[in-house]
């Protein structure tokens, strides 16, 4: 059988499974509310947009305490989700709460000598590329509804500051992480999820400065290296650079997804279409039904000594917290670009 699956549904479905099996207090939950939001708005099903601002109130209303992830106290307002509530105007109320964690994090996170932001107040020269996706797309999309421009400013300042530390020159990958295998050292990898997050930070930047061209021109640049790396089912590898590696799904679901917003504002050409139609076939091949995503790596930070073997050798899981919101992501935005069905690849 080579029937097709209605992209909603495997967004939603692999939403469900999230849902049953791993809190949202996480900064891999908030990426899959993330996902829930943008699934909401695409859609116009109301009773996705409540939903989602049903898990996120907790978050902008200041009851959850905790949340995993080094930026823990920004994630705790529900961070990009919560901002793209407000953005949908699906949460108005949430924006005084949204614009001071921004504030917050501008005026208070721990910076490296360079100006990007650091892990923590101790060990604040090691970076590494989560940070990105965690804060530029917040300070964007809060910066647009404030009219804060500072806020704007720090965004991009973060991401061409991770860029300049991070980026392999050679092939437009990133790099994970600096200073975490010893002082000065750079991980030698180009981890799928990584990258992963570099296209999702890009992603949504560009939605936010549509009339930047640097950033236009950085975005089209590093979808092109990502391009380069795509296997033949359409998905990518936990070391890009190493088919022999397993397919990761984190990385490419994050890809894609970043894949189809430049399709969608006519960033990127139209011969990337057929990539991303390639892709989310080849992403269903690693869906289950009951919405299980499968190959996705574990929690990874410059494992090791950060060598390519090291990354290799993480195991992926099957639903893992950091397997659903790529996918929710990935396939609602087939939504947005009228792909509302798609058939498996062929085996």
């Amino acid at each position: 059988m080579n029937e097709a699956i209605s992209t909603e549904a495997v967004a939603e479905s692999v939403f469900r499974r999230h849902q049953a099996t791993s809190p949202f207090d996480h900064y891999a939950g908030l990426v899959t509310l993330h996902g829930l939001v943008n699934l909401a708005e695409n859609t116009d099903r109301a009773d996705l947009r409540d939903l989602s601002v049903r898990l996120l109130r907790p978050f902008y209303s200041g009851e959850i305490r905790k949340v995993g992830g080094a930026y823990d106290r920004m994630y705790r307002s529900g961070g990009n989700a919560s901002a793209l509530l407000v953005k949908y105007g699906f949460a108005p109320e949430a924006l005084p709460m949204l614009t001071a964690k921004a504030d917050e994090l501008v005026r208070e996170h721990p910076r490296s000598a360079s100006g990007v932001f650091g892990y923590n107040p101790v060990e604040c020269e090691k970076i590494w590329i989560d940070t990105v996706f965690a804060v530029c797309p917040f300070l964007a999309i809060l910066g647009n509804l404030t009219g804060r421009k500072d806020f704007l400013e720090e965004a991009l300042k973060q991401l061409y500051g991770s860029a300049e530390l991070l980026k392999d020159s050679e092939n437009g990958l990133f790099h994970q992480s600096l200073n975490f295998a010893g002082p000065g050292k750079i991980s030698q990898d180009h981890w799928s999820r990584g990258n992963g997050w570099a296209a999702l930070a890009l992603a949504e930047l560009t939605g936010e400065l549509p009339d930047d061209r640097e950033l236009t021109s950085f975005f089209l640049d590093f979808m092109e290296a990502c391009r380069n790396f795509q296997d033949e089912n359409g998905l990518w590898h936990q070391e890009m650079t190493r088919p022999d590696s397993y397919v990761e799904t984190s990385g490419s679901g994050l890809i894609l997804y970043a894949f189809g917003r430049g399709l969608e504002r006519g960033i990127l050409p139209e011969s990337f279409r057929s990539a991303f139609l390639k892709g989310l076939r080849g992403y269903l091949s690693y869906i289950a039904l009951d919405g299980s995503v499968f190959h996705t790596c574990i929690g990874c930070l410059c494992p090791g000594e950060g060598r390519i073997e090291d990354y290799m050798n993480r195991e992926w899981k099957r639903n893992d917290i950091h397997s659903f919101g790529p996918a929710v992501l990935a396939f609602g935005q087939a939504i947005r670009l009228g792909i509302l069905e798609i058939k498996p690849a062929q085996k």
